[in-house]
């Protein structure tokens, strides 16, 4: 397979979001348009364990085609061996985190720590593409500053990624500040391999966000308004809670997807009247029905 044989230029996916993009999520935004939705990143070295958690967070929808595995880790050895593991054989694309900006995980030398050493960086994408998928890479612009990143970027294309997907701050902005897409279009121009452009993307910027680069990833954009992949909102905010609810007690408990949706509300009902009240008595619920009760009063 190759990668722009599956996602053609101009193609809008959902970002992988800890927390967000489980199953039932990329599910919904596969029902509205996305081109590719991606896992939450998952630890080549909890895929030893085969933990339940791990095996949960790689479900595939069936709607869900291609799909895609982001894993995350500092050691190429690690990543070689998953590509032997079966819940990894079953996607079509895997994509390596290079850009996690979370203590945790920044303190490990994962995610963006891994923006301080290209070469092994690069060797983690030439160890994943031993094997017969397509290799995308997730990174940030840097970590304090900017200046490395279009040779970040160039060394993972020589190391043979086939997309690279660039969110437009430095690890320590962490989500604040404005996504630079200038540094983005400079990173796309630079490399011959496709190129996706993502932070700050919402409905009303879609279009001129898509200029200059491959596509788009939508991370919170897209937990705001799944419907963004569509182009329209054809659903109100309540019915688009109703199908994420459907599908989530599809594959998850009535407890765990009620906690689930509730990080979900306030980004649902941005922008809405009275959404301070109606935020805060979601926020306690522990069932559907008095989940429910309280989200009826959107008719947005």
């Amino acid at each position: 397979m190759k990668i722009t044989d599956v996602l053609k230029k101009g193609c809008v996916t959902l970002a992988p979001l800890a927390g967000y993009s489980d199953i039932a999520f990329r599910r919904l935004c596969r029902d509205f348009g996305a081109d590719l939705t991606v896992t939450e990143m998952v630890s080549v070295a909890g895929l030893n364990y085969r933990g339940k958690k791990t095996t949960l967070l790689m479900r595939i929808a069936p709607n869900e085609t291609p799909s895609c595995v982001q894993l995350f880790g500092r050691e190429p050895e690690q990543f070689e061996r998953a590509l032997s593991h079966p819940e990894v054989q079953a996607f079509d694309i895997i994509d390596v985190n290079m850009g996690c900006p979370v203590r945790k995980v920044f303190g490990h030398g994962e995610g963006s720590a891994l923006l301080t050493e290209p070469e092994r960086a690069a060797a983690i994408v030439r160890a994943l593409k031993k094997g017969d998928k397509p290799v995308t890479v997730k990174m940030r612009l840097g970590v304090t500053d900017k200046s490395g990143a279009v040779d970040f970027a160039k060394a993972m294309e020589q190391a043979g990624a086939d997309l690279i997907t660039v969110h437009g701050r430095t690890r320590e902005q962490l989500y604040s500040g404005e996504a630079d897409w200038d540094e983005i279009r400079k990173i796309a121009s630079s490399v011959s391999v496709p190129v996706l452009g993502n932070g700050d993307v919402r409905d009303d910027n879609l279009k001129e966000r898509s200029d200059g680069v491959y596509g788009v990833a939508i991370g919170r954009g897209a937990v705001e308004n799944p419907q963004i992949f569509s182009g329209k909102r054809t659903l109100t905010r309540y019915e688009v809670f109703l199908k994420h609810l459907e599908y989530g007690l599809e594959y998850f408990g009535e407890r765990y997807i009620v906690t689930t949706l509730r990080g979900f509300v306030p980004f649902y009902l941005k922008g809405i009247p009275d959404i301070k009240r109606i935020r805060n008595a979601a926020m306690v619920c522990k069932d559907k029905e008095s989940l429910l009760e309280i989200l009826r009063q959107v008719r947005e």
